[in-house]
């Protein structure tokens, strides 16, 4: 009996496939699109840290603002209240619970006003407030990082409730 040869069958007897150039261009293209992608993700996460930042910041700034408010309709002539420019006396640190290393830290600075009023003579009751949190590297030096921290500002007319 007569043995046929199987393997011509399954293996056409010339296959095309691919070179090393063709590999090497594959390689570059896949190479690209990863670093690409990698680009994405760290901006990405920088764009989360800045939220995360700016979330913080406005709710430091908000709660100021809202103690402040308070203030005024328990106490109108407070130290706090008066006319001018006026800084908390400690920094604010968000502190990760993790290693317990500072995230970010604030300076909380806030601008008291009289309501202007275009009639003379005219006093209207109530101040304007202008909240302001800083990003701060140290005590004295302000956190400027693009894509780290951003200064938030809530400005807010107050009155004591008649």
């Amino acid at each position: 009996m007569k043995k046929k040869n199987f393997t011509k069958s399954f293996y056409p007897e010339q296959t095309d496939g691919f070179s090393l150039v063709e590999l090497i261009i594959a390689i570059l293209i896949l190479t690209f699109g990863l670093l690409s992608a990698a680009q994405l993700l760290t901006i990405t996460i920088k764009l989360d840290a800045l939220a995360r930042s700016k979330n913080i910041a406005a709710l430091a700034a908000q709660n100021k603002l809202d103690y402040l408010s308070d203030l005024y309709r328990h106490n109108p002539e407070a130290e706090e209240l008066t006319i001018g420019t006026h800084q908390a006396e400690e920094m604010i640190e968000i502190l990760n619970p993790l290693n317990q290393n500072v995230l970010n830290r604030y300076k909380i600075t806030w601008f008291v006003g009289d309501i202007p009023d275009p009639r003379s003579g005219i006093n209207l009751p109530g101040r304007i407030l202008s909240v302001q949190a800083t990003p701060m590297l140290t005590e004295n030096l302000e956190n400027t990082s693009s894509f780290q921290n951003k200064t938030t500002i809530f400005n807010a007319v107050i009155a004591a409730e008649p």
